[in-house]
């Protein structure tokens, strides 16, 4: 059997050690496994627009892509990245050459796909890692923090070896954690990180009562 290990506390509300520190921290620590696709649903850079407008007049079939279609309804880093994604890969043949092409590709910044920290919470929810931060350190109420460790071999075999599976089983839970700690869910508020440590893999996870 796995032996679960869990320290389970909660941090009062205190100018003077303000708690939006421990967000940063356990967000970007070594170590921290950086899988928040929230920024995702951030609006489109400027320099995805410009490279749409490009893709579009070099190539205007491209207005037929089903990507782009989703992008004109949803003009989102992560819509853009789609469409730019696919046009650049059906007409690669003709502008891999292309030094605007060819910058795009070679400069993406690992966020756009991977995200620049690791704080992560409910589906479809953008983190941005310094407005929790704000909202935690003028957070006037007490915040639950729940740190939940396997050893690697029990990680291993039940498969919760990676950020994305305790992300996906969090997510499950939003109910339970709500019940468990008697707050509404609609003023529910979490935040996690995991951390792959070679020997004991664990989960942060941040947990307030919110507006």
């Amino acid at each position: 059997m796995a032996r679960l290990v869990t320290k389970f506390k909660y941090l009062k509300a205190d100018q003077e050690k303000p708690i939006g520190g421990y967000a940063t921290y356990i967000a970007t620590r070594e170590g921290v496994e950086k899988i928040d696709e929230s920024f995702k649903l951030a609006p489109a850079t400027v320099k995805q627009q410009k490279l749409i407008e490009k893709i579009l007049g070099d190539f205007p079939d491209s207005a037929t892509m089903l990507e782009y279609e989703d992008y004109k309804r949803d003009k989102t880093v992560g819509a853009a990245s789609e469409f730019i994604t696919r046009a650049i890969e059906d007409n690669a043949h003709e502008i891999l050459n292309q030094k605007p092409y060819a910058d795009y590709i070679g400069t993406r910044p690992g966020a756009e796909r991977f995200g620049s920290h690791g704080l992560f919470t409910d589906d479809g929810v953008q983190v941005k890692l310094k407005e929790v931060s704000q909202e935690l350190n003028a957070h006037q109420g007490n915040v639950w923090t729940l740190i939940i460790s396997l050893r690697r071999e029990d990680a291993e075999r039940l498969g919760f070896n990676t950020g994305i599976r305790w992300r996906n089983m969090l997510r499950t839970q939003t109910q339970a954690l709500a019940d468990s700690l008697k707050i509404p869910m609609d003023h529910l508020k979490w935040y996690a990180a995991f951390h792959n440590e070679s020997h004991h893999p664990h989960i942060h996870l941040l947990i307030l009562y919110g507006d």
